[in-house]
């Protein structure tokens, strides 16, 4: 096995290792700083326009299918569909993404996500937009989408240094969340405006103007040594090491946990909409928008006083309110209430979504960042598995007493987790 350091070890990333981005940690750190900088400028936006279209398509889809079918299943399947490319496709795209250039990687996923949008788009405008083409597209934007972590937030990182990392994750954790507060909403208000054919055709134009952007983006990787490229035994090199570390692999299940019994929420929120509050599309949305209204507000903050040694509580603190808010969301049958709640539970969605790139990127070797991102791009896309099963609980016992049950099961497996890796509560 290759040497990756003499921290390596130990399960945190050597420093004289460091890429060009150590310098610009070296600089003035805090949020304020990254605004100046021009390449972190453009990763994000980008963030922002893939983030929005991403909530934008998921609400429309969701409410398209249900309204196609009267079916949470197939709700969710669309879901799952999405997130199912995370898990089959993560832990090789971060290994292809360590040898070769990022940035054409990024372009050609982008480019991917365009054309998918513009092809439903025509096709949703001449009137033959069927099931099957809505589940494929869902499944070709989730294989754009898997490779964020390995490629777009291992670029981001490099470029802004371990001095800001954490105030540069924040800060695209909190455009990311802001984006829930437009897309949602904007996906409510386009199907009920102007059908699939407008939520597609503006989902086309901003991942292409995210396509021009990625052009623009000045990275250069780091040197390598040259070496035979063997795919398999680069990603057991990758498992190998993260097993060395019992903190990162706690990490990592509570990832799996809050993916499997607390993301899939989304993917019943058209359900619980028209069966407990009987409401329409654009309300549906405001669903989604006052949780990422909490969110944003959370990473902002979150942005301020992120330092390394906070990193693992404010991830196991968020991750254990988003599960318990989830539960109370279950448990309500006034709309008011419902939408305080879910915009407390942003909150706990920042604390996880902000922290969880940071830990792993800033204990991880320089050599392998994008292997041990695309492992936890894997363990994202666990939710398939949850939104599986809250649809088929959903099923049979509805919407909300489905997300109960899950919510439940989530708190139980995180507090199992702390249990027994002690070194999550450091």
């Amino acid at each position: 096995m290759r040497d990756y350091g003499r921290n390596a070890l130990n399960g945190t990333a050597s420093p004289e290792r460091e890429t060009d981005g150590g310098d610009a940690g070296r600089r003035a750190s805090g949020p304020l700083s990254l605004i100046a900088d021009p390449t972190f400028r453009k990763l994000w936006l980008i963030g922002v326009l893939m983030g929005a279209m991403r909530w934008l398509e998921l609400l429309a889809v969701g409410v398209w299918v249900y309204d196609l079918t009267g079916s949470p299943v197939l709700v969710a399947l669309m879901t799952l569909l999405r997130m199912l490319p995370l898990a089959l496709f993560g832990s090789f795209i971060g290994v292809v993404a360590d040898r070769l250039d990022r940035k054409l990687l990024l372009i050609g996923s982008l480019a991917l996500m365009a054309g998918t949008a513009a092809a439903l788009a025509l096709s949703a405008w001449a009137g033959t937009l069927s099931l099957w083409q809505v589940g494929l597209g869902a499944f070709l934007s989730g294989l754009g989408w898997s490779t964020d972590l390995p490629v777009r937030r291992t670029i981001l990182g490099e470029s802004v240094g371990h001095g800001r990392l954490g105030p540069a994750m924040s800060m695209d954790s909190a455009s990311n969340n802001a984006t829930r507060m437009v897309g949602p909403i904007a996906g409510g208000g386009l199907y009920a405006a102007i059908g699939m054919e407008g939520t597609y055709a503006v989902a086309a134009l901003f991942y292409g103007l995210a396509v021009a952007l990625a052009c623009l983006v000045a990275y250069r990787a780091a040197e390598r040594a040259p070496r035979p490229f063997a795919l398999m035994g680069e990603l057991r090199e990758g498992f190998a090491w993260l097993r060395r570390s019992r903190a990162l692999m706690g990490h990592l299940g509570i990832t799996v946990i809050v993916n499997l019994f607390a993301f899939p929420y989304a993917s019943m929120a058209p359900v619980v909409g028209r069966e407990t509050f009987e409401i329409d599309p654009v309300r549906i949305g405001l669903l989604l928008t006052v949780e990422g209204a909490g969110a944003f507000a959370g990473a902002l903050l979150i942005a301020f006083v992120a330092v390394p040694d906070r990193y693992r509580r404010i991830y196991l603190s968020g991750s254990v309110l988003f599960v318990a808010c989830i539960l109370g969301f279950s448990l309500v049958t006034s709309y008011t209430a419902a939408l305080v709640i879910l915009a407390v539970g942003g909150f706990g969605i920042a604390g996880f979504a902000s922290m969880q790139s940071a830990i792993m990127f800033s204990e991880a070797p320089p050599e392998i960042r994008s292997r041990l991102m695309g492992i936890l791009s894997v363990c994202i896309g666990s939710g398939p598995l949850g939104v599986l099963h809250v649809g088929w609980l959903a099923a049979h016992i509805g919407g909300s007493a489905a997300l109960t049950v899950i919510a439940l099961e989530g708190l139980v497996a995180i507090a199992v987790l702390v249990w027994k890796v002690p070194e999550l509560r450091r």
